[in-house]
Order: C-alpha cells, then structure tokens, then sequence
C-alpha cells in the first residue's frame, strides 16, 4: 500500500510539477520517513541544478528502492493537506514534551512561551505561498476584466442571500473579512444565519461558529426559513397537518452534498489558533463567527479588552488571507456610541480595528417598525455608504427588501 509520502513523490516525477508542491510550503522536513525525506531532497536539488525535476528513470537510478504509484488516494492538494497535518502533529508532540518537561522543572512561566513558540510554528508551517508575479500575469488580469466586462452583473463571489449586499460585495470572496454590527437584538444573527444558508445552496461548505446562540436554536430557525414554517410553532410542536408535511418533506433527505458544519466546541474554537485548528480539520470554504468578540486573545491573554479585540480583528483578517476563504463576523456597537447619525463606523465596540481591517462592515438598525431594519454599509474597500430596509417575517419565515437598483443575476 502507498503512502502519502511516496504519492507526492510519484506525482512529482510523473508530471514534472514540482511548483505546486513546493509553493505549499512542502519541505524535505515534511517527509517523516528518512528514505523518502532524501529522495524529495535529492528531487529539490536535480530542480536547482539542471532547471526541472529529474524523471522516474533518474529516480530508480539513484534509489532503486523506491515505488512509483501512479493511483493516488486523492487529489494533489488532498496529499499535501496530509503533508501538513502529519507535520503539524509531529511538532506539536515534541512541543507538548518540551512544554511539559518545563512545566514540571519550572512551572507555567517558562511552559508558556514554549508553547507559544510551538503554536506559532504549527501554524506558520503549513501557511501556503501567495508570491505571484504581477508582470508576467496581465493575460491573466485581462481575462477576468474582459468576464466582467461581457457579464455586467455577474457575481465574483458567494452570494449573500440579500439582493442589497451582493450588489455591494459582487459576492463574499476570498481573502475579505465581512463585518456585521449593530446594538443588542438588532438581528445580526439572523441575517448571518441566511448568509450561511445562501452559500450553502450555492454550494459552499459553510463552518458556523457561534457564541451568540446555542446549536439547538440554530437549527430551528434554519429550518423554519426551509420549511417556511414558524421557528416558533417547531419548539411548541404546534404545527398544522400542512406545516408538519412541509418540514417532513423538507428534512427527509440530505439538504446536498456537500456539509453544513456548526460546531458547538465553544472551547476549542476560543481563540484564533483553535479556529484555525478547525478549518485545517474542516476545510471549509467560508467561515462564519458569530459573536467575535467573546473570543480569547492568546497575545495579551486578555478577553474584552480594546487591546484584546485589536488583536482579534487583526487576527481575523489575517485568517482569511492565509486560509484563501471569506470570514464573516458579527460584533456588537455601542448605545452610547450612536449619535444623531444613527450607527456608524465608529459605533463598533471598544477599538476602531474592525472598521480598519475588515474589507466591508454592515450595520443593522432598528427601525420605528417591528421586524424592521435599516441596513446600513458603515464601511467599505470598494462601495460608498448606502442603505437599505429589509423586514422579517416569520409566518412564513421570509427577508423582503426594498428594491434594489441594480439588476443582479438570479
């Protein structure tokens, strides 16, 4: 049977592309078995003297142990995840050990910046190469230009499930921290709920992170707004012959193919390490953190804080650039940070990071009408302020919103 290591190895000299292996950050060190660690090294060292990777025949010739296996047990990124993870959980056992040992000689003083030192470099070491050449990539830059141009009004990214916010963002894409704000009960949950359920039916695999409400209450209100039914009537069980058939036929089978994760391991997701442990686990492809503010600042070691939730923003932001996905946040204003203007930008809690580091915020205002809010881009790389209303009804749970200018593609 093959290993992943013996896989990669394969792939390489199979194809010739060693560029995609190495521009993940795949070293000899990720090679656990000294036989195969020299032959990749040999590889590396063929490339820099002689311009290209050696071929199989050049390979046997110097390790005539060696296997080739032309099936492979998934995709090259799959293998290189692998690489990753094999790698990652070597150093952090032999960080623990040297945590541990300190920790029994020392006590928790010296432990502590050893396991800072592990983490940083469990992370950083499988962190992916974004280096592109801008001058030789303009026939690149000018087909997606030319796209945009024949195709108006098409989206770039996952929509949003709002007509208002997909004409702002052109969809949530890569690499952007989206920011939700607003006062206590001003439905910011909600509307990230119908976010997470719009880039699931476009067939995204969403990772729900929520401090704000418990699982269960989740996955009412999901399924109401899928059943049409009131989130209500499914806690009380007072449902009518008509609405229990909807949520049959609407929960029978798998909603699609591909997976819809909340994860109720508050205490593992607490911190910015402890999420990004979760998307090497999950690999989803945006990331939704509802109530990031709760969250635990590993540099200061302080929660709530303006320094804490400083460095939370940052981190946030920086998650999305290494990990290549969207990560969309909710964080609570302030009353007494609301003037005759209503919300804006510097109505956010405790530090003006969020507004700096996310590439949109949105805020949602009450309005004199129940079940009315005003939505609101307090901030924006690419969109100027703008407004728009939207309501909630919940018998049939539904969003309306006002008319949007902008024909958009649905």
């Amino acid at each position: 049977m093959s290993t992943i290591e013996e896989e990669v190895i394969s792939y390489i000299a199979l194809t010739g592309d060693l560029e995609k292996v190495t521009q993940a950050r795949i070293t000899a060190d990720h090679f656990l078995d000294p036989a195969n660690r020299k032959v990749f090294q040999d590889i590396v060292n063929f490339r820099a003297d002689y311009g290209e990777p050696p071929t199989p025949e050049v390979i046997v010739r110097d390790h005539p142990n060696f296997t080739f296996h032309e099936d492979s047990s998934g995709p090259l990124d799959y293998l290189i995840r692998e690489l990753h993870e094999a790698r990652r959980r070597v150093i952090i056992d032999l960080g623990l050990d040297a945590v541990a040992e300190a920790l029994d000689k020392n006590g928790s003083e010296a432990a502590l910046p050893l396991l800072r030192m592990m983490l940083a470099h469990a992370t950083t070491t499988s962190a992916t190469s974004r280096e592109i050449d801008y001058a030789a990539t303009g026939t690149d830059r000018l087909a997606l230009y030319r796209q945009a141009r024949d195709n108006p009004d098409q989206l770039l990214g996952i929509p949003t499930g709002f007509r208002f916010l997909d004409k702002v963002t052109l969809g949530v894409q890569p690499q952007q921290m989206i920011v939700l704000t607003g006062l206590a009960k001003s439905c910011k949950t909600t509307v990230m709920l119908g976010m997470t359920r719009s880039a699931y039916d476009y067939g995204a695999r969403p990772l729900l992170i929520s401090f704000e409400m418990p699982y269960a209450e989740i996955a009412r209100r999901l399924d109401g707004f899928l059943a049409q039914v009131n989130p209500k009537k499914l806690q009380t069980g007072d449902l009518s012959p008509r609405e229990w058939r909807a949520l049959e036929a609407a929960l029978k089978d798998p909603l699609g193919d591909q997976p819809y994760i909340v994860t109720e391991d508050r205490a593992g997701v607490m911190t910015l390490t402890g999420i990004q442990a979760k998307i090497d686990q999950l690999s989803p492809s945006v990331v939704f953190v509802d109530g990031a503010y709760f969250l635990f600042d590993e540099v200061s070691r302080e929660s709530g804080t303006p320094l804490a939730l400083t460095n939370i923003s940052r981190g946030l932001k920086k998650l999305a650039l290494n990990n290549n996905l969207p990560v969309v946040v909710t964080t609570q204003s302030l009353s007494h940070k609301v003037g005759a203007k209503g919300l804006t930008v510097n109505s956010l809690g405790y530090t003006s990071a969020w507004g700096q580091d996310a590439d949109l915020v949105v805020g949602m205002e009450a309005t004199d009408e129940d079940f009315c809010y005003r939505m609101k881009v307090l901030a924006s790389r690419n969109a100027p302020p703008q407004e728009n209303l939207i309501s909630i009804s919940w018998d049939p749970p539904a969003f309306e919103e006002e008319d949007v200018e902008d024909e958009l593609p649905y």
